[in-house]
């Protein structure tokens, strides 16, 4: 039996500028969250070019992926990787390591409604909560 050959996000062009809301739809299996991955350098491409406000993240080293996910792009994951044995504020805590600018635990849980639940762990909260 030989190689298989996977194709996934083969022959994607699309362009989102600044203010647009971009919704990317299809089927299970259709590659949706390989673009995503890609687009969030988390996953490399093998041929073409990325462009991320006219910087081609494919060719960024591990540095300039490291800053480019710290301070250009964000994602809200669909599974959270909360950390069970730490309350809603010590997970946001741990954004403040990485992010260049930082709101304070207390006032991001308050900001999205979540300031009476600062102290309960990820258990504790709702998927939405979550």
């Amino acid at each position: 039996m030989g190689e298989v050959v996977i194709r996934a996000a083969n022959d994607v062009s699309f362009q989102v500028k600044n203010g647009e809301l971009c919704i990317i739809l299809g089927p299970s299996g259709a590659g949706k969250t390989t673009v995503l991955n890609l687009l969030g350098g988390m996953e490399t491409a093998t041929s073409g070019k990325i462009l991320f406000d006219g910087e081609d993240i494919t060719a960024m080293n591990d540095l300039e992926l490291t800053d480019y996910r710290r301070y250009k792009i964000g994602f809200v994951f669909q599974f959270y990787n909360l950390i069970p044995n730490l309350t809603a504020a010590e997970n946001v805590e741990l954004a403040k390591q990485v992010c260049k600018s930082p709101l304070e635990p207390e006032e991001a849980l308050r900001i999205v409604g979540l300031k009476d639940r600062v102290h309960n762990f990820p258990a504790q909260l709702s998927g939405g909560e979550q």
